[in-house]
């Protein structure tokens, strides 16, 4: 498939909170129908490495902001951060299987790799654990394949059960399955990574389908550094602060993510960024958007959940 040039939009929990303001139903109305528009390919919320020393601010879980948006928008990519740090994978799973169901394939996660100390479900170093979280997380989504679904009111059959299998993945997480959520639509929702280090950039290169760079310099080092003929299919991004007066910007990635705006921005950060219609076709999914090529199976057989005796 054809790639053009991918533009999403980070929105800082202080944006998210002006949107969803629950006093102004209108505003996040209003504020889907402007995204929608404008062609913009995907949302992040969540995710945000604050300064040190920055006041933080009331946040809204992005999972349920991702939700109510699903509810206002009908083509734009819905991108949200979860780390293992707080959430086990088999919570991951079923929450952005059930956004990808929602919101009819807009589903994306960004991975998030917490330092040492913050703890987390896994005693394994951070950028391991993440790691084996996304294969988790894809076995999971494949667990109850989506076919497998008949849905036969006559005979009383809602699904071919025993193609429902057991994951049995015994790493550094242990986790049997199935999920409790059919397979989403987009079978494996993209998995995005802002890598911070060395080691996270290799864990990236190997597990992720989107990879977000701080600038240019970097996606030439990252392309140097791991073979550009890779079969993976990957897509390039850099961050972008957003400057007002400016137009969107070129890149030698494969697109950009803006940050760095305030509510106040919104209407002429739009303005900026508008795309041709033919780009936000609402039937389009995220990984259609991303230019990704449709996931492979990464479960071979597997022990059915519920075999017929």
């Amino acid at each position: 498939m054809s790639r053009h040039s991918v533009v999403g939009l980070h929105l800082d929990a202080a944006v998210v909170t002006h949107v969803l303001d629950p006093r102004q139903r209108a505003r996040r109305e209003e504020f889907g129908r402007s995204i929608d528009e404008s062609g913009i390919d995907f949302l992040v919320l969540g995710g945000a490495r604050p300064d040190a020393g920055e006041s933080s601010h009331a946040a809204i879980d992005a999972t349920a902001a991702a939700t109510i948006l699903a509810r206002h928008t009908s083509a734009v990519g819905l991108v949200v951060a979860g780390a293992v740090v707080r959430d086990h994978p088999f919570n991951l799973a079923r929450r952005l299987g059930s956004l990808d169901h929602g919101s009819h394939g807009r589903a994306g996660w960004l991975v998030e790799t917490p330092d040492r100390s913050a703890g987390s479900w896994a005693t394994a170093d951070p950028v391991d654990a993440a790691a084996d979280a996304v294969s988790v997380v894809r076995k999971l989504w494949e667990s109850w394949p989506g076919d497998s679904i008949v849905d036969d009111a006559e005979r009383g059959i809602f699904a071919d059960s025993e193609r429902i299998v057991h994951i049995d993945h015994s790493e550094i997480f242990s986790v049997s399955g199935p999920l409790n959520v059919p397979e989403p639509p987009q079978r494996k929702p993209p998995v995005f990574w802002r890598p911070a280090t060395a080691a996270e950039q290799i864990a990236a290169r190997r597990t992720a389908d989107a990879v977000i760079l701080p600038d240019e310099n970097a996606v030439r080092r990252y392309r140097a550094h791991f073979d550009p003929d890779a079969a993976r299919d990957q897509v390039l991004l850099i961050d972008r602060q957003w400057t007002h007066g400016s137009a969107l910007p070129a890149t030698e990635a494969d697109g950009v993510i803006i940050r760095g705006f305030t509510a106040p921005d919104l209407p002429a950060l739009l303005d900026a960024v508008r795309r041709e219609p033919i780009l936000h076709d609402p039937r389009r999914t995220l990984r259609d958007r991303l230019g990704l090529q449709a996931a492979e199976a990464v479960l071979s057989g597997g022990r059915s959940a519920f075999p017929v005796s």
